[in-house]
């Protein structure tokens, strides 16, 4: 463990915790989103600026958990197309693995043209998929099959999941991404930056969060995690136009020369 992981680390004992059943009023399935990009130097400082406001998520004694998706979409990238193409309903398939405590659910995100995201997930089990439950599920909510999408990428991170129950609205801190071809390529990892996410039932900058935000300059920003993957893992076979701006902040952030950032991860 390197100095800032264990300042971080150090930080995170302070806070009060919670667990994955205390939530009600901050559970926010339907939600307004805001997300920051952010140096992964600054987190320590972040956390300890934020203890007074939230509380963390601990599983099984520990206070960062692990996250494995597996990410779906049409044969013609129509999920990753419709977001570059700034299409205001567009909806991302993903099967969610929860390492720490060995659970997986399938989910769809819609993301509606009043820029509310609504998640919907089915747990991933052998009854499930003995019953056909994922044709339902995904037939349900987007009017596809589910044989019609295919696997399209995997990838991970750590998060930090803290929450207001008060306010309410949750803040999730995602660091040590990485990305890989759903056919095994090379493995991509982005180590210098975390993304914080404000999950809230309507934007308020009165948030303790925005505050902080503010205070030092930083403002929301557009980010996809499914979309920056197949950015990176895919720069010759796709359009990317629209997230230029933002690989060349995360090659700055992740100190890589930004002007290549696509291809230099």
């Amino acid at each position: 463990m390197n100095s800032l992981e264990q300042a971080i680390e150090q930080q995170l004992l302070n806070f009060d915790s919670h667990g994955l059943a205390d939530l009600h009023h901050a559970n926010l399935q339907n939600r307004i989103d805001s997300k920051f990009i952010l140096p992964l130097s600054l987190l320590p400082e972040l956390l300890e600026e934020t203890r007074p406001y939230y509380s963390v998520l601990q599983i099984n004694g520990q206070r960062t958990s692990n996250y494995y998706n597996q990410y779906f979409d049409t044969q013609s990238m129509s999920f990753y197309n419709d977001h570059h193409n700034g299409k205001l309903n567009r909806y991302k398939v993903r099967k969610r693995t929860y390492l720490d405590t060995d659970t997986q659910f399938l989910e769809v995100k819609f993301k509606n043209n009043q820029k509310r995201t609504l998640k919907n997930r089915l747990r991933c089990d052998e009854r499930a998929k003995a019953n056909g439950d994922y044709q339902s599920f995904i037939q349900h909510h987007i009017g596809l099959d589910f044989d019609d999408l295919s696997e399209s990428q995997h990838g991970g991170y750590r998060r930090i999941a803290l929450a207001n129950e008060a306010i309410p609205e949750r803040l999730t801190l995602d660091f040590d991404l990485w990305y890989q071809s759903a056919s095994g390529g090379k493995r991509i990892e982005l180590n210098g930056f975390f993304i914080a996410e404000l999950k809230q039932r309507k934007r308020s900058k009165s948030s303790p969060f925005f505050q902080l935000m503010s205070a030092r300059n930083f403002f929301p920003v557009s980010f996809s995690k499914y979309c920056i993957g197949c950015a990176l893992i895919f720069p010759h076979d796709i359009k990317y136009n629209r997230f230029k701006r933002t690989l060349m902040k995360l090659g700055s952030l992740n100190g890589t020369n930004p002007h290549t950032a696509s291809r230099s991860f």
